[in-house]
């Protein structure tokens, strides 16, 4: 009988950890390289699920990249801020006719009181006149 020998090769097991991937994260789901993203091909849409993804994580203010670049920017393309100076405009104009329609009622009011004391006034001259008279 023939002796065969078998010789097995052996590794060490940290570095057969930091050299092999066991992880299979080739199987599973991928994320995206941001840097193959292509502007070009870019839509609305995308730009709104990434709006959404980062909502929080875009700073409130700051001159851009930033919640008040995007409001300052859109209010500037739709007219907002002419919007609100007309708005702000109607809104005085009803404070003033408001003031204006108070004045009148008092006015009224006033003019009321003193025609209702101008016919007590004459009602009472007279009464005393129609006692006499009979």
């Amino acid at each position: 009988m023939e002796q065969v020998n078998l010789n097995r090769q052996v590794f060490d097991k940290e570095k057969f950890n930091e050299t092999i991937d066991t992880s299979f994260s080739q199987l599973g789901p991928q994320q995206p390289d941001p840097s193959f993203f292509d502007t070009n091909l870019a839509t609305v849409e995308d730009f709104f699920t990434l709006y959404d993804k980062f909502f929080f994580e875009i700073p409130k203010e700051g001159q851009t990249n930033s919640h008040t670049y995007l409001i300052t920017e859109s209010s500037e393309y739709v007219g907002f801020q002419q919007n609100q100076e007309e708005i702000q405009a109607l809104l005085q104009e009803i404070a003033d006719l408001r003031e204006e329609n108070l004045t009148l009622r008092q006015e009224n009011v006033q003019l009321i009181q003193e025609k209702f004391e101008t016919i007590q006034d004459e009602a009472a001259k007279e009464a005393p006149q129609q006692v006499l008279g009979n």
